[in-house]
C-alpha cells in the first residue's frame, strides 16, 4: 500500500519591496562613477602623452636647427683659419664652435663633446648635457632666445681615399651637433658633411 507523502512547503512572500529601488539606483550610480573615473584617468594619460610628444618635437626641431646652423656656419667660411680646428685662434668666428675629434676614437661622439680634450668646454661627466656648452659663448644657437640650444662642429680626421696631395684641394669631414635642453626634454642631432677646399 502506498502512503501519500505530505509536503510542507514554506512560501516566503515579501510584501515590503521599497528598498530594492534604492539599492538598484546605488549600484548603477557606483558603476557610472567607476566609468567616469576611468575616463578621467584615460584622458589625463592621453594629455600627458600629447604633451610629451609636443615637447619632444619642439626640442628636436630646436636641436636640428642648431645642427644645421653649424653646417651653414662652416659652409659660409672660406679660409683655412676658420675651417681647420688646429688653426682656430682667439677671436676667430668659429672659436669654440669648431673642435678637433678625439685622436683615438674620432667617431665617439660622447668623447668629442663631453671629453676634455677635444672640447675644451666639456664638463667630462660621462654624458652629454647643457654643461658641455656652457663655457662657449659662440656655441649658443641663435634659434633659441632662452639660450638652451647649442651647436658644436667636430672636425673628423681625413678619411682614406680623400686627397692628401699638396697640389690639389682636400676633402675635410665634419660632424655638426645640435643640442637642445628645454621644457623638461633633451635632444641631440648630428649632421655629417664634407667640404673641399
Amino acid at each position: 500500500m502506498l502512503k501519500a507523502r505530505q509536503c510542507y512547503c514554506v512560501t516566503l512572500v515579501t510584501k515590503n519591496e521599497e528598498g530594492v529601488a534604492i539599492i538598484t539606483v546605488l549600484l548603477i550610480l557606483m558603476l557610472l562613477t567607476f566609468v567616469g573615473i576611468t575616463a578621467t584617468n584615460t584622458t589625463t594619460s592621453e594629455k600627458k602623452m600629447v604633451r610629451s610628444k609636443t615637447v619632444f618635437d619642439r626640442v628636436f626641431l630646436f636641436a636640428e636647427s642648431a645642427s644645421m646652423e653649424g653646417v651653414q656656419k662652416m659652409a659660409n667660411e672660406s679660409t683655412p683659419e676658420e675651417l681647420l680646428a688646429p688653426l682656430i685662434t682667439t677671436g676667430a668666428n668659429n672659436e669654440g664652435v669648431l673642435v678637433n675629434a678625439d685622436s683615438k676614437e674620432p667617431e665617439n661622439y660622447r668623447k668629442n663633446i663631453d671629453g676634455n680634450p677635444p672640447n675644451p668646454h666639456g664638463n667630462n661627466n660621462g654624458r652629454i648635457d647643457k654643461g658641455d656648452f656652457a663655457g662657449c659663448p659662440n656655441c649658443i644657437s641663435e634659434v633659441d632666445a632662452n639660450n638652451n640650444t647649442f651647436r658644436l662642429v667636430v672636425q673628423l680626421p681625413i678619411q682614406s681615399g680623400d686627397s692628401l696631395a699638396l697640389g690639389s684641394s682636400r676633402v675635410y669631414t665634419y660632424a655638426s651637433f645640435g643640442y637642445s635642453e628645454n621644457w623638461g626634454g633633451r635632444a641631440m642631432v648630428d649632421v655629417g658633411f664634407r667640404k673641399r677646399f
